[in-house]
């Protein structure tokens, strides 16, 4: 009976390279470079690695300052040091601890950004969780959202359920779900220290938001519209439209709002 073909290790230290293909264990320490595309168990970086090709591993671990040129395709991905994406990210838990870009869509089970993340294409998620910074120019899908950093959205953000807590300012073109919660961190997190200087307070700033149940504060916004609605202190906002209840703020700006 012929047994199948074992695997190796690939390590590469220092300045080495090496060409791609079906590996065990993939570890790059220093300046390390793969030419081609990479199916291994697990990919390790340490250093300021790259990989000039795709990469499908079980799992991906990127310490330091790394480039992945290819498609990345895995179940579990970490990055603590400063990593650039250059194709596609499909992850089913994906953990930004340090700085991670990626060029192109990124589609996730668990998205969550401890450090900082700017993405240029699409992000696909099922949750995503943001204490940190989270940049993306273009729309945001997931089942539930939620934010206690800074969030910097050029698209909708959708989502089932959406929780924004804020300590500094955040931005987001449009806001769409079911349930959709905006509110001001009370505690002086290491955001707001960093930022106190500025003299004002943290606010959301938006051009849309709707949906079913809708509670704001310190929200700057042209168009709320949804079921159930709560304008709480330090919103401003051009017209509401309301199909149940409306509730505003006495500290809170309305220019106009319509039960429809």
């Amino acid at each position: 009976m012929e047994q199948a073909t074992k695997r190796h290790d690939l390590k590469i230290n220092g300045s080495g390279s090496a060409g791609g293909g079906q590996y065990e264990d993939v570890s790059i320490s220093g300046s390390g470079k793969i030419h081609g595309d990479v199916e291994c168990e697990s990919l390790k970086i340490d250093g300021s690695g790259k990989v000039e090709g795709s990469v499908l591993a079980e799992q991906i671990k990127i310490s330091g300052s790394s480039t992945l040129k290819g498609k990345i395709e895995t179940k579990l991905l970490k990055v603590n040091g400063s990593t650039k994406f250059e194709e596609t990210v499909s992850a089913e838990e994906f953990t930004v601890n340090g700085s991670a870009k990626m060029l192109k869509e990124l589609t996730a089970g668990e998205f969550k950004v401890n450090g900082s993340a700017k993405v240029m294409g699409k992000i696909q998620a099922e949750r995503v969780e943001v204490t940190g910074l989270l940049s993306a120019s273009k729309d945001c899908e997931a089942e539930s959202f939620r934010s206690s950093g800074v969030i910097h959205i050029g698209g909708l953000l959708s989502a089932d359920q959406i929780e924004i807590c804020m300590d500094h300012y955040s931005k987001v073109k449009e806001i769409g779900g079911e349930t959709i919660t905006v509110s001001v961190e009370k505690s002086f997190s290491l955001f707001r220290r960093l930022f106190r200087f500025l003299n004002s307070d943290p606010y959301l700033q938006t051009e849309v938001i709707e949906g079913d149940t809708i509670r704001l504060q310190n929200t700057k916004a042209k168009l709320v519209r949804g079921k159930d609605i709560s304008i709480g202190e330090n919103c401003e906002i051009g017209t509401v439209e309301y199909t149940g209840s409306l509730d505003v703020h006495p500290k809170a700006a309305v220019q106009e709002s319509v039960k429809v």
